[in-house]
């Protein structure tokens, strides 16, 4: 009896040997965030939220995010100036009850508009004195008359401490400076310190105004938000009053109608105040109104000695 032994079928391929590794494709290199170098996995990196395709921007680029973020900002721009004006009081409100994306941040609000105020009135051409000497203290109209130089001017020699001597020349030489230019670099340099100097205030009108309420207590940081609003308002209305001031000077006949517009604009300041405050601290009109007079009179005062520490600070850097 024979035996058949089994064959291989021929459609059988025959295996490769163990040391032989099929050839497999290159893995892609993922991409990386340029700012933190995490990987990217869409427009944007999940880690800093910086968009992934960073270039450098082109001249029409950077004039359509630039007309962007003033036009649009998120809408949030737009929406914060006509709550700001319209609302009195809604913005500090809403911030403390934390419905805050669909706003500018305080800061940023008060910065923004400050920063245009203070623009606006730098570039406002000013032809007047800004402080008027009488005869005594002008100075010589012709060169004949002129004193040397070396000599104080006069009217300025007679500014002198007793008590510091040293101080005489100093003065005089503010004197000197003042009377030559009427005043006019004298203005330019408080207005540029005014700036910093009414963020500074803003904390102490804050802290005097919440002396004001005990009962319920208001925590500090809702009053400084509440003065942050409030004067960035100001701001809105003094930029406002920048331009029609100016219009009338430069057309006479603008007078009636100017004059008209800054006495709404001006009493729109203590009736905002009152509504914002009624709003925010939520008391009865009487309330409101007499608390409104005290804070009339804290304002002023801190207004008078910032004003007063700016002017002096000017005087010392002429």
């Amino acid at each position: 009896m024979s035996v058949i032994e089994p064959t291989a079928p021929r459609d059988v391929v025959p295996a490769a040997p163990r040391d032989v590794v099929a050839a497999e494709p290159a893995a892609a290199i993922p991409a990386r965030c340029k700012n933190c170098d995490a990987v990217l996995l869409g427009r944007f990196c999940v880690n800093c939220s910086q968009a992934a395709n960073v270039h450098v921007p082109t001249t029409k680029e950077l004039l359509h995010e630039l007309l962007e973020g003033i036009t649009h900002s998120d809408s949030r721009l737009w929406r914060t100036l006509t709550t700001l004006w319209f609302k009195p009081g809604k913005l500090t409100e809403e911030f403390v009850a934390g419905r805050r994306v669909a706003y500018l941040p305080p800061f940023r609000l008060y910065l923004i508009l400050s920063i245009i105020f203070f623009l606006t009135t730098s570039l406002v051409h000013t032809s007047g004195q800004a402080i008027i000497f009488d005869e005594a203290m002008k100075p010589a109209a012709s060169a004949v008359n002129a004193v040397p130089a070396a000599k104080p001017i006069t009217g300025c020699q007679d500014l002198a401490l007793s008590d510091r001597p040293s101080w005489t020349p100093r003065l005089q030489h503010i004197c000197e400076i003042v009377r030559k230019d009427s005043g006019e670099s004298l203005l330019r340099v408080a207005v540029g310190a005014l700036s910093k100097a009414m963020f500074i205030s803003l904390p102490l009108i804050a802290f005097l105004h919440m002396l004001l309420y005990w009962r319920p207590r208001y925590r500090y940081a809702e009053q400084l938000l509440f003065f942050v609003h409030l004067q960035a308002f100001y701001f809105s209305v003094a930029i406002l009053l920048v331009p029609i001031i100016e219009a009338a000077i430069a057309w006479p006949k603008l007078e009636g109608a100017a004059g008209l517009l800054e006495t709404l604009l001006g009493w729109t300041l203590p009736v905002y105040t009152v509504m914002a405050v009624r709003r925010v601290f939520r008391r009865s009109w009487l309330g409101t109104l007499l608390k409104g007079v005290a804070l009339f009179f804290i304002y002023m005062i801190v207004f008078a000695l910032t004003v007063t520490a700016v002017v002096v600070y000017s005087l010392f850097q002429l």
